[in-house]
């Protein structure tokens, strides 16, 4: 009697989405492997992504909608094609990933998302011998996940960092994996035809059965709980086949359907909630939606959903993300060439003002049933549920467990299931257990904020909050002052600058230099992107080898479309810069942990360059970035995954100093003027200085942006502050001013914006203190004026490109037209162009050199002392240089005009005049004018006609 069973979800349907909820401007791969390439969290989804050789993945946030930033980030996370990726269902920020490189790496998502980098993965696994092919977290127990790798399964255990367990499984590839929902049986499917139930506990198949006749892509999805599994494959007529089994009687299918002729995968997808199973096809433009009854023996059809885009990936969402009001029961990512289209699947009610618990019955929560200590053990338990009900909870926040900070790590080690505090509260929490009210942990030491400004040697002590002891001291000094002292009022005028009218304009097209073949967009955070100086540019190009084209900015024009200079690093670039002592020397870091320092003649080369002058080998990972001296020859500073900062002595290419003391990423670091010392900016929250020379640790630390998606740090006035530009909390983008004596707190920040997800790039300008800041693809500049005092910061006039650009590089100072007001300048490269744009300042009398704002500049282009004597403790002092072309005179020296003759005197006697002197006197005038002698009127003189003039 089940066939008369009314189904609720029979009219389930895909919404029609409107084209502006896509995702687009995102650059999706076209990879081919087993996996389903796009998977989501609570928090976040993750795509396979362009170049499809690079092992690059895509992140954003699980419910983006719209257009994105052409300048998307997308994290280089293998060194070839990624097949397959998984999130765990207890952390909606663990993230496993697998290659074709034979690794399986897992990842810990921040927070605010990896828009300006992303630190290396927490743990990492060799495969083995052949590619790994899908990975898959357990479904009931923590940090345990499942990965195929030719003919074997293995899991591994996340918490020790090991393999738990492998099991040989099949004779041929297997294709698909799928664990039942009590976590107890895994299914499979494999290149040689047969399904196979595996129990990896007992290193053993239990049973099999044969499959798809076709050995092309099967897979394979357990039916929840079920004895029923589903697979999807080919027939021996090459036509898409589905089946449903009976683990319970494995012998033959308990009903199969032919899905036409297409060649595509199908792709499984299961909600045990509502017993719907989506099949989508690799190419097709169509998702079939099922219904799963009789207990598991058969599916129905409900619906098919009908769009204009070929589907590359598919996946669904965790049910906490979906609108439960508007009755969407699933939510589906479909990843598209166009981008990723957010499907929801909803069942239609007359009203939407109800919850409807027949639609939403109680699903698996985030928190783990057991320890993978315990599963292992061979223990077996259910996740518990919860409902979807509004009324039943007060919040649905992506799960990142508060006290594990990555498998792996000590607090990861002794958390056991169920430790973490649980992310959904359900109508029976009480008022004093919410968070907000929870007892506050004891708080740390008050010499905590002083020994901030110290060095350290234990960084987790000096980024430790103040007391409220300290805060509440503060607070009652502050108030005993104002009682004491009256305030007193004090005029001071408003400040204001010279270059607040600064102007931003587009060189002419002639100066342009067109033709750019393949420029890269997806430079790593850590790096400007582009660099050049009076004779060069330096542009990174797309794809695998490291190639950086060299190009003469002196020769404008459109560049040939072959034979360009180029030099390969062969392998992956990670930063570069040019030496600012010799135009014709670029060091270039990469991912494989080396330096290339190469050279070439003034006069420029053809072809390809190969082989570096110099390599310099000695971190142990991949290098964030690299930075000249600013006075001493040779010297090169660079920082790398590892958490070491090393100076090197190109002349020798060895490692002279290795700076240690971070804890995390180091998002930048920059030479003082002087070049005595070194600051940091970290992801841990800290801003560090180093005097190299005389010690390896910080002598100072401080906080320094609170946000973790990326910072510049940069000295203003010769030395004497500190600004770093970041993001804070909420994601806003700021720029903070610190005293170097006393980094306890910022001076004064600045939000610049928050809509913007990259990082402002900053160029000082030492002469006039102004700081241009852009992002990677954007359009506008934001100039700031840096002062030594408050209110620190005098936000200029901006520069909007018609354009956006993928970075700026400003030129020296000898490049600009000083005739023309011209006080900075600089190249801005696009997808295939590069544009000179000019700052100037509005002046009238353009004829006289313009003093004031051209102050002696330093010469910055010539060494003070050599490497070796800056090692051995010498310093020195760049000389400077006059600015003022030759046979203009100063504008200070013009004598200055005398104030212009006043139009009136007030020395002048002022006489008034009554009313009646003022009638008297027109009476008088009018008199005047009646008695002066008239001529007679025409009229008067009339003295009549002739007789003869009256006659006919």
């Amino acid at each position: 009697m089940n066939r008369f069973k009314v189904s609720k979800f029979k009219n389930a349907f895909c919404v029609n989405p409107k084209r502006e909820t896509w995702i687009t401007d995102v650059r999706t791969g076209s990879p081919s492997s087993c996996g389903n390439h796009i998977k989501a969290s609570g928090a976040y989804m993750v795509y396979n992504a362009d170049p499809p050789s690079g092992g690059c993945i895509g992140l954003l946030d699980v419910n983006s909608v719209g257009r994105q930033s052409q300048n998307l980030y997308l994290h280089h996370a293998h060194s070839s094609l990624v097949t397959d990726l998984d999130f765990s269902p207890f952390n909606d920020y663990l993230l496993a990933t697998c290659s074709q490189d034979k690794t399986i790496k897992i990842w810990d998502l921040p927070e605010g998302g990896f828009a300006d980098g992303l630190t290396g993965p927490v743990c990492s696994f060799q495969g083995g011998e052949r590619r790994v092919e899908n990975v898959l977290f357990h479904p009931t127990a923590k940090d345990l996940l499942t990965a195929s790798v030719y003919t074997t399964v293995k899991i591994y255990d996340l918490t020790q960092e090991e393999e738990a367990l492998a099991v040989e499984v099949a004779e041929d590839q297997l294709q698909g994996i799928s664990w039942k929902l009590d976590g107890t049986l895994l299914a499979t499917t494999s290149k040689d035809k047969k399904i196979r139930i595996v129990d990896p506990r007992a290193n053993s198949v239990t049973s099999e059965t044969q499959g798809h006749d076709d050995i092309r892509d099967s897979r394979v999805c357990w039916l929840g709980d079920r004895d029923h599994i589903l697979s999807t494959g080919f027939n021996s007529r090459r036509a898409r086949q589905v089946k449903v089994y009976d683990t319970r009687k494995f012998g033959t299918a308990c009903c199969s359907a032919d899905m036409g002729t297409a060649t595509g995968t199908m792709m499984p997808l299961y909600d045990p909630d509502t017993q719907l199973v989506f099949l989508c096809g690799k190419g097709d433009q169509r998702i079939g939606i099922f219904e799963v009854l009789d207990g598991g023996a058969r599916i129905s059809d409900c619906t098919t959903y009908s769009s204009d885009q070929q589907q590359k990936g598919i996946c669904l969402v965790p049910k906490k993300v979906l609108d439960v009001m508007s009755c969407e029961v699933g939510r589906l990512l479909q990843l598209t060439k166009q981008g990723i289209i957010p499907l929801k699947v909803e069942v239609p009610r007359t009203s939407h003002l109800n919850f409807y618990p027949e639609l939403f019955p109680e699903t698996a929560g985030d928190e783990p049933a057991l320890s993978s200590t315990q599963w292992l053990a061979g223990e077996n338990a259910q996740v518990a549920k919860f409902s979807l009900d509004p009324a039943k909870r007060k919040n649905m926040k992506p799960k990142k467990p508060a006290n594990q900070d990555a498998p792996g790590s000590a607090s990861s080690n002794q958390t056991q299931a169920g430790g973490d505090a649980p992310s959904i509260q359900t109508e029976d929490a009480k008022p004093d257990e919410s968070p907000s009210s929870a007892t506050p942990a004891p708080p740390a030491s008050s010499s905590t904020s002083a020994a901030m400004a110290t060095a350290s040697s234990s960084s987790s002590s000096s980024s430790a909050p103040a007391s409220s002891s300290t805060a509440k001291a503060s607070s009652a000094a502050s108030v005993s002052r104002t009682e004491n002292a009256s305030p007193k009022k004090k005029f001071t005028m408003a400040k204001t600058s010279k270059f607040k009218h600064l102007q931003g304009t587009l060189g002419q097209r002639k100066d342009h230099i067109f033709n750019i073949r393949n420029a890269s967009i997806n430079v790593f955070g850590e790096s400007d992107g582009f660099h050049a100086n009076k004779k060069w540019a330096a542009v990174p190009l797309a794809g695998s080898g490291g190639l950086i084209t060299i190009i003469d900015i002196n020769k404008p024009g459109k560049l040939p479309e072959t034979g360009v200079p180029t030099v390969q690093n062969g392998s992956t670039m990670m930063d570069f810069c040019w030496d600012p002592f010799n135009d014709c020397r670029l060091a270039v870091a990469c991912d494989d942990a080396k330096i290339r320092v190469w050279s070439f003649p003034e006069e420029g080369f053809e072809g390809t360059l190969t082989e570096p002058d110099v390599f310099l080998l000695g971190h142990q990972e991949k290098i964030y970035f690299i930075k000249f001296h600013p006075l001493a020859s040779d010297v090169l500073l660079s920082a790398s995954f590892d958490m070491f900062l090393k100076v090197w002595d190109l002349t020798t290419g060895e490692e002279i100093l290795s700076l240690e003391g971070h804890t995390d990423q180091i998002f930048s670091a920059a030479w003082s003027p002087d070049g005595k010392r070194i600051a940091t900016v970290c992801k841990d929250g800290l801003i560090r200085i180093y005097e190299p020379r005389s010690s390896n640790t910080p002598v100072a630390q401080g906080p320094g942006p609170e946000g973790s998606r990326g910072a510049r740090i940069f000295w203003v006035h010769n030395g004497e502050l500190l600004a770093v530009s970041g993001f804070e909390k909420d994601s806003a983008r700021t720029v903070s001013l610190h005293d170097p004596k006393d980094l306890t707190e910022a001076l004064q920040t600045l939000v610049i914006d928050k809509a913007n997800p990259a990082t402002l790039i900053p160029c000082y300008d030492p002469d006039t203190h102004v700081v241009f800041m852009t992002g990677k693809g954007e359009r506008l500049v934001t100039c700031i004026e840096v002062l030594k005092e408050a209110p620190y910061f005098m936000p200029l006039s901006n520069y909007a490109s018609p354009e956006s650009h993928q970075a700026l590089s400003f030129l020296p100072k000898t490049c600009c037209r000083i005739k023309d007001v011209e006080f900075m300048r600089a190249l801005k490269l696009s997808k295939t162009t590069l544009e000179t744009i000019h700052f100037t300042l509005p002046r009238v009398k353009k004829e006289y050199f313009q003093d004031d704002a051209f102050p002696d500049t330093k010469v910055t282009w010539e060494p003070v002392s050599t490497g070796a004597d800056w090692f051995s403790g010498k310093n020195g002092e760049a000389r400077t240089m006059n600015l003022c072309p030759e046979g203009m005179k100063y504008l200070s020296s013009i004598p200055k005009a005398g104030p212009p003759p006043k139009k009136y005197s007030s020395e002048q006697e002022l006489t008034y005049k009554t009313d009646a002197e003022k009638r008297e006197e027109i009476m008088s005038s009018m008199n005047t004018k009646l008695s002066l002698k008239s001529e007679p009127l025409p009229q008067d003189k009339f003295e009549g006609v002739d007789d003869d003039e009256w006659d006919d």
